[in-house]
């Protein structure tokens, strides 16, 4: 092969190489991009599923207390139902107490009526005959109260249990809402949970798509370096003959140069030795002749 159709082909396969370098820098490039996309992503994974970890024990606690919370209510709609049981026992003695008297109000409020007559007998300016009028009624309902001794022991009994139900319908009405409040929050947890659930799921599915490009990509460049390697040596190789193909063309041009000088002398030694003889016989010497004898000298 000539060196020039060498040379020709050595640069060729140099574009070639080139090319590939080139390709294989892009590709490391992509490669990268994916893999922190994929690391980025495995972090994304980890994190949700500490998420979920800590979602869960909250909802299981929250759970624990509302199931407390329900034996609680369990327990305190057991005391309201026997307070009630018994209020409705003493509101029944309370009705028989009071067949029978003459009171239609309820003590509470003869009390007040007594203390407000009192207060106004001490604060107010008023005739002996008006003063004596009020003190008449006072008397006349402190004995209804004195007469109804049992049955106000009942009404207060009535009234007594009737507040200790109410304060237990609060007790459970409040832990109503508390059960309410922490199974509210509870089915938030739970809600969270499934939706970060479903958000790793979509993660994995990138992960997986993520990791086969990463794979794909390695194996491009595996390739990528192979055809480097085998352009590599296909240039060194070319590089060595057309260094070789050149020395050998200087060695020739370097044979051919001396064998033209060997070759004029030797022609320049024949014509001389024709000269000479010339000049034996006496001969005449030409222009051509003189010039060859000086090229001798």
């Amino acid at each position: 092969m000539e060196i020039k159709e060498l040379s020709k082909q050595t640069g060729e396969v140099s574009k070639e190489l080139s090319i590939l370098k080139n390709k294989l820098e892009e590709s490391e490039k992509e490669k990268e991009k994916i893999f922190s996309e994929l690391m980025l992503t495995k972090s994304n994974i980890r994190d949700k599923i500490k998420l979920v970890k800590k979602l869960k024990q909250e909802r299981n606690s929250l759970t624990a207390e509302v199931k407390n919370l329900k034996e609680e209510r369990k327990k305190l709609n057991k005391e309201l139902k026997d307070i009630i049981s018994k209020l409705k026992d003493a509101n029944k003695e309370k009705k028989n107490a009071l067949k029978g008297l003459k009171i239609k109000t309820d003590f509470a409020s003869l009390k007040r009526e007594i203390e407000a007559i009192e207060h106004k007998i001490e604060t107010q300016v008023m005739s002996h005959e008006k003063e004596k009028e009020l003190m008449r009624l006072i008397k006349e309902k402190k004995k209804l109260l004195d007469e109804a001794g049992e049955a106000r022991q009942l009404i207060e009994k009535a009234h007594q249990i009737s507040h200790e139900a109410d304060e237990a319908r609060k007790k459970a009405d409040d832990v109503h809402k508390e059960i309410q409040k922490k199974a509210a929050e509870s089915q938030k947890k739970h809600e969270q949970i499934i939706a970060t659930l479903k958000e790793i799921d979509e993660l994995r599915v990138k992960e997986k798509e993520l990791s086969k490009l990463v794979d794909e990509k390695k194996a491009a460049i595996n390739k990528i370096n192979e055809e480097l390697g085998e352009k590599l040596s296909e240039v060194s190789k070319m590089s060595i003959a057309l260094e070789s193909k050149k020395a050998e063309a200087k060695e020739k041009r370097k044979k051919s140069k001396f064998a033209k000088i060997e070759s004029e002398k030797k022609m320049l030694k024949e014509k001389a030795a024709k000269i000479e003889e010339k000049l034996k016989k006496g001969g005449k010497l030409t222009t051509e002749d003189l010039l060859v004898m000086q090229g001798q000298q």
